[in-house]
């Protein structure tokens, strides 16, 4: 197991020093995810240091990884709008982690989710169009 973990660790730097920026914001949204997924396992557990660890960690991943992607100078409207739904997202984890909400956790992971989604849609169509 810890082979396989060593293994996977690799591949996504692997991933995160040859990725494109699509790949690299789709990596960061799978890791949010799953640290929100381990939160809400920490919730049902009744296990406070676990649910806070993944909560920090996903909030780390929104602050340090996220938002410090963002262009604002090129992004414009896009980049602002994001900056913003993220903010939100990390509002919205601070008061499931103070709380101990899942459904808190669940909304934000709904939502990024469909971002996402989003996401891997552009990536298809870049995709298609180099061809």
């Amino acid at each position: 197991m810890r082979a396989a973990r060593a293994y996977q660790s690799v591949d996504q730097n692997t991933a995160v020093l040859a990725g494109d920026p699509i790949d690299l914001v789709l990596l960061l949204y799978d890791k949010l995810i799953q640290r929100i997924n381990e939160a809400l396992r920490a919730i049902e557990l009744a296990d406070v240091a676990a649910r806070g660890e993944a909560i920090g960690k996903a909030i780390d991943l929104i602050e340090k990884g996220l938002v410090a992607s963002l262009d604002m100078a090129q992004g414009g409207e896009v980049a602002r709008q994001c900056k913003r739904q993220y903010a939100t997202w990390m509002a919205l984890l601070l008061k499931a982690s103070a709380e101990s909400d899942p459904r808190l956790l669940s909304l934000v992971a709904s939502q990024v989710r469909e971002i996402a989604d989003s996401w891997k849609q552009v990536k298809a169509m870049t995709s298609n169009l180099r061809t």
